[in-house]
């Protein structure tokens, strides 16, 4: 009878603290509705995740796009694992062997003409930019230099056209180059591309890039094309997908079942220490009103 009374405190409190955490756990996703006898709705019906299932899918989806999956993060995994290397090399070596015309890739479409205008306005932005990015001063020196040749060496001419006068000419033509291009560059580009893009319809993509570049200038083209892309559109592009609303939408229309087999297929382990734990807790709890 004494061993009773020390084994009996101990296997109670051990058993109410697994039930009441087990039932605890259990009532995070039971009942799964509202349970009402006549007008009087049971308590704690239905249970916490079923009850709140429109805040907490609203708290993810807020964390998730917000935090998780906003436009630096996917940059900064973009360029940190090696996708956007992979993604560049695919892309170049695809057009650099590619049997397909430009053309394959608009005559699917009914808005032919409309695809090929915004495929050069896409084209003349980059190309434009790239040249806004050139330095012209030593390329007109160069052309300078090569066309007055030996008017240089004249003694009069050389005496007029000092190195520094010369400087500050080709600095002005240069500057003047880069104002005529800032203002009229695009333009000049669309429509020379346009035009080209027509005439190129019919000719196999390997043909015209192979004539133009190397498999690694191509890399270096599609790389300069795709930070351009994800830098003006990618702000764009995460409002247009809005992944808050997508995850929030996915949790709300999930049902409590699924949520709870997710949830027990990740924190099994971690759920049944909690439950063990409130059996620790009670054995401990007997222990002491033994001693009381």
């Amino acid at each position: 009878m004494e061993i009773l009374k020390v084994i009996l405190p101990i296997l109670i409190g051990a058993t109410i603290g697994y039930f009441t955490n087990f039932l605890a756990i259990k009532m995070l996703f039971r009942p799964r509705k509202e349970v009402r006898i006549g007008k009087w709705r049971v308590p704690f019906t239905p249970g916490i995740i079923p009850k709140n299932q429109p805040r907490l899918a609203n708290a993810i989806g807020n964390t998730v796009g917000g935090h998780l999956l906003n436009l630096d993060t996917i940059k900064d995994s973009f360029q940190k694992n090696g996708t956007k290397e992979k993604l560049v090399k695919k892309v170049a070596s695809s057009l650099y062997e590619s049997e397909a015309c430009v053309g394959d890739f608009f005559k699917a479409d009914d808005n032919h003409g409309e695809l090929i205008e915004r495929f050069s306005n896409v084209m003349a932005e980059a190309v434009a930019e790239k040249v806004r990015q050139m330095e012209f001063k030593p390329i007109v020196a160069e052309i300078g230099k090569e066309t007055l040749g030996d008017l240089l060496n004249h003694k009069m001419v050389s005496m007029l056209l000092s190195e520094e006068r010369l400087d500050a000419i080709y600095e002005r033509i240069a500057q003047a180059l880069h104002k005529y291009l800032d203002e009229n560059g695009e333009e000049m580009i669309r429509g020379a591309i346009s035009q080209n893009v027509k005439k190129l319809e019919n000719k196999p993509i390997k043909e015209i890039v192979q004539a133009g570049t190397s498999q690694e200038g191509l890399e270096h083209l599609a790389s300069y094309v795709v930070d351009q892309v994800a830098e003006r559109y990618g702000e764009s592009l995460m409002q247009a997908v809005d992944v808050s609303s997508v995850v929030r939408q996915k949790i709300e229309s999930m049902d409590v079942a699924e949520m709870e087999r997710l949830t027990l297929s990740v924190c099994d382990r971690e759920l049944q220490a909690v439950i063990n734990l409130g059996a620790l807790i009670g054995a401990i709890i007997g222990v002491i009103n033994i001693f009381i």
